[in-house]
């Protein structure tokens, strides 16, 4: 038999793993039943992948208790280095912001209704921004759903 595989070969290759899973149609499932039958390599590769999907079938996912999944998520080196990322991140905004303001401001090829434009564009996201952060601040007290665990 050819070590080269012809483009029907290649294309009831790629099937297998459809026929496994019974999402094939009458005639590609015929095509592969078909050249399981002649060819031993694609009858040992059916074989190996049903045996895989049956593994992965029977493995128990692994379930941890509340405990710890809790302990997982309120782990202090998760908070710390989840606020670090916050800090870096709002600051790298301020400061990104703040060079594009200045920049914007000083450069005399920009008009001075298209300055006006733009700052009032960033300026009204900066605003939703920080509303929007005080809101949740302030709803963050009595949120009913900040205690519920995963």
């Amino acid at each position: 038999m050819s070590t080269k595989m012809t483009d029907k070969q290649q294309d009831v290759g790629e099937l297998l793993s459809g026929y496994i899973d019974g999402e094939l149609t009458q005639q590609e499932r015929q095509r592969v039943e078909l050249l399981c039958e002649t060819d031993e390599e694609y009858r040992r590769n059916l074989e190996e992948l049903s045996a895989l999907r049956e593994k992965i079938g029977q493995t128990p996912l692994g379930e941890a208790d509340e405990q710890h999944w809790g302990e997982r998520m309120n782990d202090s080196g998760v908070k710390i280095t989840s606020m670090i990322g916050w800090i870096l991140f709002i600051g790298g905004v301020v400061v990104a912001l703040g060079v594009f303001v200045l920049t914007l401001l000083f450069d005399p090829s920009i008009g001075g209704l298209a300055k006006l434009v733009i700052l009032a564009v960033y300026g009204g996201l900066a605003l939703l921004l920080v509303s929007v952060l005080r809101q949740r601040l302030i709803e963050r007290k009595t949120d009913k759903y900040k205690n519920v665990r995963i």
